[in-house]
Order: structure tokens, then sequence, then C-alpha cells
């Protein structure tokens, strides 16, 4: 008799809609989406998918709408779809667990979520409290990264419920983009130009008004940067153009759909990620460093976090975080490269990134972590 296929119930609290998916362009995001579009691939798993798919403009009224009717429709998977599974796509839907998990637990359901670094940190005392209670009702849990994993466990998480898989990158940045849908507001790069690249939300932690302010003054005139994304420390970043004066310089680029944000890593010659160590908050993994290793670039970068777990010697270096002369040097480094030393960095970077991180390599080690899982005890 044939065993019947694993029942998977998906819960994501904010993926980009289908028709848009560049407005909602977060790491986590991007994950969720791909791990979906991977799951719901495979024959012989059946997937309910309880998802909020919605533009970033919208989530502030929509998250609080999806977590309240959230309770209602898992019981309903649980216990009319007969679920083996539930996967949360992150911690933050999983927080109801605490007042759910005693209803939703039958037939040996097993409750799992995938641990990003935010989703994990955040918040006071008392959201710290209820994250720890709500790790305490999962059966297992997939951290992206050895720094999310501490974080688990310094919460107090078994090391036994824990593995360690890394996020991947979809194919879908190995098209070229299509030609009709230029943004003609994009820079180019001149010849005689070094385009050094930045793409993430505009917060503390990214250090990207650190590195205006404290890096690029530092470096020869022909080296220019480029910003995509957008968030709260935007007009600390602006501050820091008009202070250093430079408006010819470095370029804030904004919010950018897929295939416009594709150009500017093709035309981009290095990849910088300048993370500043931030109380409370991490970078789980860095997503970006993904795209960017894709598309050839290598990337130097802060060692801290996650980051740790993406970069080697094969598509970038780590630096120290905050340290000015060390970023410098490193750019001057990658600026004096010959064109074959570059290539052949490029190509090396792109081969590591597609060997080590492609979803159709990793889905089948994301399918045993849950397999695993249904092998062994469930959480008191």
């Amino acid at each position: 008799m044939n065993q019947r296929p694993l029942r998977l119930v998906f819960v994501s609290h904010c993926m980009a809609p289908a028709r848009s998916p560049s407005s909602n362009v977060g790491g986590m995001q991007r994950a969720a989406r791909d791990l979906l579009a991977q799951l719901e691939s495979l024959e012989d798993l059946r997937l309910s998918e309880m998802v909020l798919a919605c533009p970033s403009r919208e989530i502030g009224w929509r998250v609080p709408l999806f977590f309240l009717a959230s309770p209602w429709q898992l019981i309903q998977r649980v216990w009319l779809w007969r679920a083996d599974v539930v996967l949360f796509a992150s911690l933050n839907p999983a927080l109801v667990l605490p007042l759910l998990a005693p209803l939703m637990r039958r037939r040996g359901l097993r409750l799992m979520a995938i641990a990003h670094g935010l989703d994990i940190t955040q918040g006071p005392a008392i959201a710290q409290w209820w994250i720890r209670r709500s790790l305490a009702q999962l059966d297992g849990v997939i951290c992206v990264s050895r720094a999310t994993a501490k974080a688990c466990l310094d919460r107090g998480y078994a090391a036994d419920r824990l593995q360690v898989l890394p996020n991947g990158i979809s194919s879908r940045w190995q098209s070229p983009p299509s030609v009709s849908t230029t943004n003609t507001q994009l820079p180019t790069r001149k010849p005689g130009i070094f385009v050094c690249l930045a793409v993430g939300r505009q917060i503390p932690r990214k250090g990207y008004a650190w590195f205006v302010d404290a890096v690029m003054p530092l470096l020869p005139e022909h080296v220019h940067l480029w910003l995509v994304g957008y968030g709260p420390q935007a007009m600390e970043i602006e501050r820091a153009i008009e202070k250093r004066d430079l408006r010819h310089r470095v370029f804030p680029l904004g919010l950018l759909r897929d295939d416009d944000l594709a150009r500017v890593y093709r035309q981009a010659d290095l990849f910088v990620m300048p993370n500043l160590r931030i109380n409370r908050d991490m970078e789980g993994f860095g997503i970006v460093l993904l795209e960017a290793g894709l598309h050839g670039l290598y990337t130097l970068a802060s060692c801290l976090d996650g980051i740790t777990d993406v970069i080697s010697s094969a598509n970038g270096f780590l630096l120290p975080p905050r340290d000015a002369e060390a970023f410098a040097q490193a750019i001057y480094t990658q600026v004096t490269l010959t064109s074959q030393e570059r290539q052949r960095q490029s190509e090396q970077a792109a081969a590591w990134v597609e060997s080590r991180f492609e979803w159709s390599s990793l889905t089948p080690r994301y399918l045993d972590a849950i397999q695993h899982v249904l092998t062994q005890p469930r959480a008191s």
C-alpha cells in the first residue's frame, strides 16, 4: 500500500504578489516566495498555502488583519485538511503558537519555522519573552545561518531540534532582463568610472550612511557608489552626501523592479555590504549577496552575523565593521585589478554562488529537514 503524500501547510505573512514581484523586496520575502515556488513543484508533496501577498505600502494594515485571522485558518487547515506539518516561513507568524499549539496538535502533527535573524532578536524584553515561548512550541527550526542558530540557542531552544540550511537564489536572475521595460532614469557606467553597488533597506545596520561619510571620501574621484533601496535612514544618507560634497559620486536609486535591478547588478564593478553591529538587530543571511554573486560581482562585506556564512574567498572578502581604512584599501585593490583578473574573479563568484545556493539543490535538503522532524518526538 502506497504511503500518502506529505501534507504541508506553508504560512507566510509577507510576500510580494505574483503580479508585482518587486513591490515587497526584503530578503525574507524573496526567500519565502522562492521556497514556496520550489515546494509547489514537488510531486510527492501536498501544499496548503496560508500566505499574505501584498506590496510593502499595504503591510501596515494588512499584516495585523492576517494575524487576527490566522488562528482560525490554522485550526481549519490542521483539523479539516489533516496536515502533517505546519511550516512557518519565519518566526513572526509562529508567534500565535503559545495560544494555539495545544489545539493544533493531532495525530503527530509537527510545527516548524524558518529563523532568519531579526525575527528572533527583535523587540524589547516582553517581546523576547514571547519569542522564547513561541520557540518552545516548535518541533524543529531551520536556521538560515550559524549566527541565527546561535540566536535561537541563546534563547533556550534545543540544539538537537535545530538545522542550519542557507537561503537559496532563484534562477530568475540568470535570465537576461527584458529590453521593453528599461528604466531610462537608471545611471549608466561611464568609461573610466568604477562603480560600487549596495542594495538593501536603508536602515542603521546596513551601514550606508557611515560608508558614504567615512569611506567614500578616502577613495579616488572615479570611484562611484550606487545605492538601491529605501528606508528610514534615507535622509541621513542624503545628509552625508551633502556633508561630504559627493553628489557627483554617490547616487541613491530608490526601489527598483527586478529587471532594472538586474541591469544595475550587471553594470556595477563591485558589491559592498558595510554592515554595522546594532543592538537587538542582526543580518541573519543577506540574500543580496547571492544576487550579486550570481551576476558576477565580487563582494566586500563586514565580518559579522550571517554574512560570514555567505562570503568566502571565492565570492568576496570580509572586513572589520566600521573600519573605513580597511574598506577603502580593499576597494582600491579591486580598482587596480586588470580586466583579466576581474573577469576571472567574476566567473568564480558566479560559479560558487550557483553551485552552493541554487534552490534546485537546496530544496531536497529542506524537504529532508521536514521529514526528519516527523521522525522525532514532539516538543513538550
